[in-house]
């Protein structure tokens, strides 16, 4: 897990806002309400509980965690006893329990320090760290150098410490590695240089130490598990370092943070913290007011129609894999409404995708609608605003308008109500701390349900079936350029979907979904460029080569078209039998997850993809079923054009007088050489930019492949064998020993573990990298 938490630093680097002014941070985010009595606000803090509080600071961290919840047990009901018999404004009777050394056994063995509770939401209080019915948590640091946050970069704790290393009576560090101290002659323990807070050269408030980086990560990890499994547009947290406090509001776009303070000396600011967030209302605390849970007959009903479409869904070989994903009797259901209905929804459920805390957070799966019991297909994420497209849900409306084929049907779209993230609105505030401007992106809350059902692509039953859902979706992706005039600009295993057909029968058929990075052409201004997000558009898998090694390009269509290349591939050699030992099978997958990581740059992918083609490496490959090899020989000559346009080889010549017959004859062969790959090269190209070369050259391959028997399957987990790792370099370094001060790259490798027979079956989350 230390390894992923720095791996959490670096994508979420330059998304923390701050140090904000503490009395700014409450009124702004957590307000007095109107119906709030006067006497609740001002309640006396009993000294007991001061003393508690402050007794933290001499206590060994075992026992820290015992006294802030003693401190805090019964508060702020004690407070609003105080005001009166009518407690109707508190929104969120809240608890503290003590949870370091409970961890939550359904997300990932992970546990809070302290977990703060909403009785009235939590149908029982666990007695373990529970992150889904979490209201926040408290992290308890035993000293101040774990601090994640430097509030003075230029007069901070790093310069005192350094001062106190440089000690001429300092003996050599003990042992102890990221523990380690430096023991002077007086025998004061100074912190060994691993352990000095130092700001991060681009982003000077994010400490770049040991410990820090540490904290961060954790911070980052746990408050993305809870709106992972939450529906949720913030939330808040509370880190404790040594004696000082600060406090933390999480959206999916950033997280603003507090300037720290000393508990010792105003323990009344973190009392008065907790009394303002129990007379929040719902939304005021980031809890979606349009998701509450099913009655037990609407349970009931969901539960049936989700296993009729279990059944119908999976079939073969992959039905095994399905069933491993757990049974639908054991799935939490919850309740939505949106657009004037309802509907029955499974609970997410955590897997590592959670753990990016921005972003777009994609939730996927099944739901029911309430009126007419219908299963219908969720998509639920965070969309940025841009000026070159629409949101999804009108994009779908104007795909339908120009009759577009093979692309899913929406039954309702649009964005959620009060679901928007507010960091952009204080990355420039006169207290925030940067070198590199902060890029805070905006988001809002946008949900679509779509009437077309289908089946993951990586769940294919047979090659035929799979070539023949590519040449579908792309089918569907050129008439949406057309007709439309909107390029969608991430073909990926995941977007291109099977229609069911069932276990007795009916043609296998693929649509494209998910448009939310697409761009209406329209919109474009004359001889503009398609302008990139904040963000990297599209899935990294599946990127052209052409973006991978150039993340500033402009991205067209043939870069689609190419991805499309890439999805067959991954899909070929993951699940169809070919003849790639294990290693060869794990190096040529590697070209897909390869990137080059440098601080505040976007990431890039090396030549390793532009090398697959230009070399014909997928056609290389000996498949059970030929007609696929030679599908890739096809398909890599054409797009290996992109990557080697024709070079003039003729020699200079000296003029008719001074040149041979035979260097005449020779220089006459090399142009009808260079004629004819130019020849080549055009055509090639014209294929290329042809609005139908490329799903026709599919469908035709489709149709010389085997047809297969009802039940007969060609699909096979290759994947049970791979394990990709990354290996070292003698010129390039691992991400996890990168330096603030380093400026080379960093070789590293997303190895993100396809779900693929996941499908729509059981809900997914997953959340974009941070580039």
């Amino acid at each position: 897990m230390a390894d992923r938490y720095k791996e959490l630093v670096r994508e979420t680097a330059g998304h923390y806002i701050g140090p904000m002014p503490v009395e700014t941070f409450l009124d702004d985010f957590l307000p007095w309400n109107p119906d709030t009595p006067e006497n609740y606000k001002t309640a006396e803090i009993p000294v007991l509980r001061i003393n508690m509080l402050k007794s933290m600071a001499g206590a060994a961290e075992a026992k820290s965690y015992r006294k802030f919840v003693d401190a805090f047990s019964e508060w702020p009901s004690d407070a609003a006893a105080i005001a009166g018999a009518d407690d109707s404004y508190i929104k969120c009777p809240i608890s503290f329990h003590d949870t370091h050394s409970k961890r939550d056994p359904s997300c990932g063995k992970m546990g809070m320090d302290i977990t703060v509770y909403d009785e009235e939401r939590a149908d029982r209080i666990p007695t373990a760290s529970d992150f889904f019915k979490s209201e926040g948590f408290i992290e308890l640091k035993p000293k101040e150098n774990y601090d994640a946050f430097i509030d003075e970069p230029r007069q901070s704790l790093a310069a005192q410490a350094r001062a106190n290393a440089t000690d001429p009576g300092a003996s050599a560090v003990s042992e102890g590695g990221d523990d380690a101290l430096v023991q002077p002659s007086n025998g004061t323990p100074v912190l060994a240089e691993s352990e000095i807070p130092t700001p991060t050269p681009s982003y000077p408030f994010e400490n770049a130490s040991a410990r820090g980086v540490e904290t961060r990560g954790q911070l980052a990890a746990y408050n993305a598990v809870i709106m992972g499994v939450q529906y949720r547009s913030h939330a808040f947290s509370t880190l404790v370092c040594g004696t000082f406090v600060r406090f933390m509001r999480w959206d999916r776009s950033s997280a603003i943070v507090t300037r720290r303070f000393d508990y010792t000396k105003e323990p009344e600011i973190l009392f008065r913290f907790y009394q303002r967030l129990a007379q929040l209302t719902d939304r005021q605390r980031g809890v979606d007011p349009t998701v509450t849970f099913p009655t037990e007959e609407e349970d009931k009903t969901a539960r049936v129609k989700f296993v009729d479409y279990a059944s119908e869904l999976w079939y073969g070989q992959t039905e095994s894999f399905h069933n491993e994903q757990g049974k639908i009797s054991e799935l939490s259901l919850l309740k939505m409404a949106f657009g004037g209905d309802s509907y029955v929804i499974p609970a997410p459920v955590y897997h590592d995708g959670f753990l990016s805390p921005f972003g777009r957070s994609t939730r996927r799966g099944i739901v029911m609608r309430l009126s007419d019991s219908r299963v219908l297909y969720l998509k639920d994420y965070w969309r940025e605003d841009s000026a070159l497209t629409l949101k999804e849900s009108e994009i779908y409306e104007r795909l339908a308008l120009h009759n577009v084929e093979n692309v899913a049907e929406m039954a309702a779209g649009g964005d959620v109500d009060g679901m928007e993230t507010i960091g952009h609105q204080y990355a420039g505030a006169a207290w925030v701390h940067w070198i590199t401007p902060l890029r805070i992106r905006a988001l809002s809350a946008h949900r679509i349900l779509l009437l077309t059902l289908g089946r993951d692509l990586l769940t294919f039953p047979t090659a035929k079936s799979l070539v023949k859902c590519v040449a579908d979706a792309m089918k569907g992706h050129q008439m949406a350029y057309e007709k439309a005039r909107i390029l969608h600009r991430d073909i990926s295993v995941g977007n291109i979907m099977m229609k069911i057909r069932g276990k007795n029968g009916g043609p296998v058929a693929g649509f494209l979904i998910d448009w939310d990075h697409s761009v209406v052409l329209d919109l474009i201004p004359p001889g503009g460029l398609l302008q990139r997000r904040i963000s990297r558009t599209g899935t990294w898998q599946f990127i052209s080569a052409n973006l991978v090694e150039n993340p500033s390009a402009e991205h067209t269509v043939l870069d689609d078209r190419e991805s499309a290349l890439f999805v067959l591939a991954y899909a070929t050699l993951r699940h169809l039998k070919h003849n790639l030992s294990l290693m060869k099978l794990n190096d040529l997958l590697e070209v897909f997850d390869v990137y080059f990581y440098q601080e505040g740059h976007p990431d890039e992918g090396g030549n390793r993809k532009q090398s697959a083609i230009l070399t014909g490496a997928f056609g290389k490959v000996s498949f059970a079923i030929p007609e696929l090899s030679e599908l890739f020989r096809d398909l890599s000559t054409t797009f290996a054009t992109r990557y080697d346009p024709p070079k003039s080889t003729i020699p200079p010549t000296a003029g008719p007088a001074k040149v041979r017959r035979g260097a005449s004859k020779k220089a006459a062969l090399l142009r009808q050489l260079e004629e004819v790959k130019e020849a080549l090269y055009e055509d090639n190209m014209a294929q290329l930019n042809s609005s139908s070369w490329l799903h026709t050259t599919l469908s035709d391959a489709a149709d010389d492949m085997p047809e297969r028997g009802e039940d007969e399957f060609d699909w096979v987990d290759n994947t049970m064998q791979t394990k990709i790792t990354v290996k070292p370099s003698n010129k390039l370094k691992r991400p996890g020993e990168l330096t603030s001060a380093d400026c080379n790259y960093a070789l590293a490798r997303v190895i993100k573990k396809s779900r693929g027979f996941d499908g729509q079956a059981v809900q997914q989350v997953t959340s974009d990298r941070m580039n």
